[in-house]
This record gives C-alpha cells, sequence and structure tokens, in this order.
C-alpha cells in the first residue's frame, strides 16, 4: 500500500503533461528546435521555468505556447537555455 502511494503523485503529473500534449508525437522540426534551446520538461530552478519568461503564453492550466519553440506548447514547469524573465 505505501509503494502505491508513493506512485500515485507520479501518475498524477504525468496525466497531467500529457494533457498538454505528446512530446512524441511532435513535428520533427520542433523537437529539433528544443534540443537546441536545451528544453527540459521539468526545470531544475523553479525561479526559471516558463510560466515566469516573456516567451511564454499560458493557454490552459498548466499549458502554454512559447515564442522561441516556434508557437509549439510547452508546460509551464520546463524550462530552457533562453529563458527571459517577464517584465
Amino acid at each position: 500500500a505505501l509503494g502505491m502511494l508513493v506512485l500515485a503523485p507520479l501518475a498524477v503529473a504525468g496525466t497531467a503533461r500529457a494533457a498538454c500534449y505528446d512530446p512524441a508525437a511532435l513535428a520533427r522540426s520542433i523537437q529539433e528546435r528544443r534540443r537546441t534551446l536545451g528544453f527540459e520538461e521539468a526545470a531544475s530552478d523553479p525561479a526559471k521555468r516558463c510560466g515566469g519568461c516573456t516567451f511564454f503564453t499560458a493557454t490552459q492550466g498548466d499549458c502554454g505556447k512559447c515564442n522561441l519553440m516556434t508557437g509549439g506548447p510547452v508546460t509551464a514547469a520546463g524550462t530552457c537555455r533562453s529563458w527571459a524573465k517577464k517584465a
């Protein structure tokens, strides 16, 4: 039972991201752009999350679009090397 309690938050987090987009289903050009920018699904520095970046526009919940990623979908919890604080 304890093991199930530990895994439950991981399942919820995975479901939330899957609701935004499926990274494997993105066009190859968008995937390449993400690699070039060093995009990470989860920011290691909470102060540099996509949700606080000037290039991010929220769409619904924890989902949004990034101007640098050719308008491709991103999660507000992600980050990349081009992060710039919103004014």
